[in-house]
């Protein structure tokens, strides 16, 4: 199964100044269509925060978002972040943290970090983690959230920014009986390469340009394990 993970669409902000949403959907329809992806995963950020939005409301961005996305004929996997929450379970019906199992063999989870800095989980998030893998023990389990985990990326102007993972959980991730691939996204960084350590491989999945700062996307291959990064011309 080929999982295609974006993040950071950021509709209706003030920065997209050298395209508009409608043609960079547009593009990103068109090249979900061309890369035979069975699901897309999207890690969140779809739609900017207040102070950045254009004359549009956040329930506006993601109205537009809704519309566009129910035209592709694949199934998406949505990650929520704070201010997302409502408009993803009233307008989508989907819950802030979501087991699906894909197929025998693949499964993908998605979290919302919920607590106060939105860069940590609540301790009963972090059980029914603990439960959903237990569930997939065999399984390759992809697991999309919006906050990067540590050490995926190298950003180090922002180490207070990357998911609060306790020790104990770590240990689970990294001797986990089956593969876990963990996509996050948020800082609009460069791709770097994925880091495995033992089952767990962490990656710095995808972003979306706010000015002129290059995107790209990449593509997870539960059979095999690869991940495949595709630079995107919008």
């Amino acid at each position: 199964m080929k999982i295609l993970v974006i993040s950071d669409l950021h509709l209706c902000d003030i920065r997209h100044k050298n395209i508009s949403d409608g043609i960079r959907l547009e593009k990103l329809a068109k090249f979900i269509a061309s890369s035979d992806a069975d699901a897309v995963l999207n890690l969140g950020d779809t739609v900017s925060r207040k102070p950045l939005l254009t004359e549009s409301c956040l329930e506006d961005g993601f109205k537009m978002y809704l519309a566009w996305r129910n035209k592709l004929d694949v199934p998406f996997f949505e990650c929520a972040i704070g201010r997302e929450f409502s408009f993803f379970e009233n307008l989508m019906g989907v819950p802030p943290d979501l087991l699906t199992e894909l197929s025998d063999n693949a499964a993908i989870i998605t979290m919302a970090p919920q607590a106060d800095n939105d860069h940590s989980f609540l301790p009963g998030q972090l059980e029914f983690l603990t439960d959903a893998l237990n569930r997939c023990r065999e399984k390759t389990v992809v697991i999309g959230t919006h906050i990067p985990f540590p050490g995926s990326c190298s950003r180090e102007d922002k180490p207070g920014t990357f998911l609060e993972i306790p020790a104990d959980f770590k240990k689970f991730l990294v001797s986990f009986p089956g593969r876990i691939i963990w996509c996050g996204g948020h800082f609009h960084w460069y791709q770097e390469q994925p880091a495995t350590t033992g089952s767990l491989t962490a990656l710095y999945a995808s972003r979306f340009q706010l000015a002129d700062e290059g995107s790209y996307s990449s593509i997870i291959d539960t059979d095999s394990g690869s991940i495949n990064f595709i630079n995107l011309d919008f």
